[in-house]
């Protein structure tokens, strides 16, 4: 990437448009991050320059410009409009739900279907910033994110602001959602991460595990088996499974994704009192119906801050949504890093990654 004459080093560009949407692309001598600023600011590439690997999943479904479809689902257009990549949910998580304050929100809010307004903070060899933000319209709620790179580390720095704007207590879900494909995602690959318990969600009639909460991590319930099995462990397509399963009790706020078979892994690092749990979307061959009817092998290891998957007002009756004052700024930060190796045993929040 070529930016103000500069072809080496950090570098940061607003120059480019893919597919007529506006995009960013930040890069250095590790990493490239390209940014689509039309839908949501989602990470549509995080790429590894050092083994030319994207840890992003591409689904079935392409990458298009907003456009009218047949009909307006019950669910929301999040679904028809998801290519795959890295989203930011907000302000309602999983199937849209009973309405709270008055509105809807249908599967996964609508963060991610809005276009964001995008500046640079800092471009220099050394150190690039992008500022990307939005308002929310169904929702008295605004957003602001930082991603910064820095010299030739392999670590995308995230810093977050979020505004509630009204005059009285608002609850939202709030997470981040990167999902994983080939070429990275395999049946080598293994999640490391500080959790104590799982809770599997009865979520679809392919699902793998046997649905409960109380699980003592990472050992679960195969339903197909009736024996516990370890739950950290990607499988193959072939295992028709789709499931999703809730890390709970989480002792710091990290995970890693480690393929052993290519030496390297995706992870993340984040404040646990903001995002107290992690979400594991397993799409192992086994989802038959619409969007993908079985043509996807993927997973997505999602930072939250509430739970189950079913809408804010859901959440709020569970006691896990995260409650807003009035005129509240919420702030947060995290890292995520590529890395090298067959396993991890910790991601910091300055990106430092442990080996075991």
């Amino acid at each position: 990437m070529y930016t103000h004459g500069r072809n080496s080093g950090c570098r940061l560009s607003l120059d480019y448009t893919y597919k007529g949407m506006r995009i960013a692309y930040l890069e250095n001598a590790s990493l490239r991050v390209g940014v689509l600023l039309d839908k949501g600011a989602d990470i549509f590439d995080f790429t590894y320059k050092p083994k030319d690997l994207d840890f992003m999943w591409q689904s079935p479904i392409p990458m298009r410009k907003p456009f009218t479809a047949t009909s307006a689902l019950p669910e929301g257009a999040f679904h028809d409009y998801y290519y795959g990549g890295w989203q930011e949910v907000l302000p309602s998580a999983g199937w849209a739900s009973e309405p709270y304050m008055g509105t809807y929100q249908g599967l996964h809010g609508e963060a991610s279907l809005l276009p964001f307004e995008a500046s640079v903070l800092e471009d220099t060899p050394q150190q690039v910033t992008l500022l990307v933000k939005t308002a929310l319209y169904r929702s008295p709620l605004r957003l602001e994110r930082e991603m910064t790179l820095r010299n030739d580390a392999p670590t995308l720095f995230i810093k977050e602001r979020l505004y509630n704007d009204a005059d009285m207590d608002f609850a939202v879900m709030w997470g981040h959602h990167p999902a994983f494909g080939a070429p990275f995602l395999d049946e080598s690959c293994q999640v490391q991460t500080a959790a104590g318990r799982a809770e599997v969600l009865a979520y679809h009639a392919n699902g793998l595990w046997e649905p409960g909460d109380g699980y003592n991590f990472p050992m679960v319930k195969n339903r197909r088996s009736g024996e516990l099995q370890d739950i950290r462990q990607v499988l193959p397509a072939s295992t028709k499974s789709v499931d999703v399963v809730f890390f709970k009790e989480l002792s710091e706020g990290w995970y890693g994704l480690t393929n052993r078979n290519l030496g390297v892994g995706f992870g993340m690092a984040w404040d646990q009192s903001v995002f107290p749990y992690l979400w594991m979307w397993q799409v192992y061959g086994g989802h038959t119906d619409y969007p993908w009817y079985g043509r996807t092998y993927n997973c997505a290891l999602e930072p939250f801050s509430s739970y189950p998957p079913a809408g804010v007002k859901n959440a709020v009756d569970n006691g896990t949504a995260r409650m807003l004052k009035p005129q509240e700024v919420l702030e947060t930060e995290l890292v995520a890093v590529a890395y090298e190796g067959q396993s991890i045993s910790r991601i910091s929040r300055a990106g430092e990654v442990t080996s075991s």
